[in-house]
């Protein structure tokens, strides 16, 4: 029974994800439709969740051809309308507990950035 309750599990995507921060470019994903693929569906951005402990995370925004920013290689803090997180199985691999993240838009925020690695120069 225990691996069916992964299923039923609801979150608050933007409790459990807190600041999210940008880390690297974002990509351009594939959508599919009964095994096929049919072409460009979205973006994918990676980011450091900070209600997660700074751990990566990657989060899917469908429908958006054109990314509203240009990573240049330091963190951008960033917000992210309408998130929504699932929690799945990997069966391919050793059936670990992941996250499927979706959100309907994203935006740089003009706060400050933050710097890896602390106070080293």
């Amino acid at each position: 029974m225990a691996s069916n309750i992964v299923k039923y599990l609801k979150l608050d995507a933007e409790k459990t994800l807190g600041g999210l921060h940008a880390v690297g470019t974002p990509k351009v994903y594939d959508g599919y439709k009964e095994g096929i693929k049919t072409g460009a569906e979205g973006h994918t951005f990676p980011c450091l969740s900070e209600g997660l402990g700074f751990e990566k995370v990657n989060i899917k925004v469908p429908g958006l051809l054109q990314p509203p920013f240009e990573f240049t290689g330091a963190p951008i803090p960033v917000e992210f309308e309408g998130l929504e997180a699932k929690v799945w199985q990997d069966w391919n691999n050793k059936g670990d507990v992941k996250l499927s993240i979706i959100a309907k838009e994203v935006k740089p925020l003009a706060s400050k950035q933050i710097k890896l690695g602390g106070d080293k120069a």
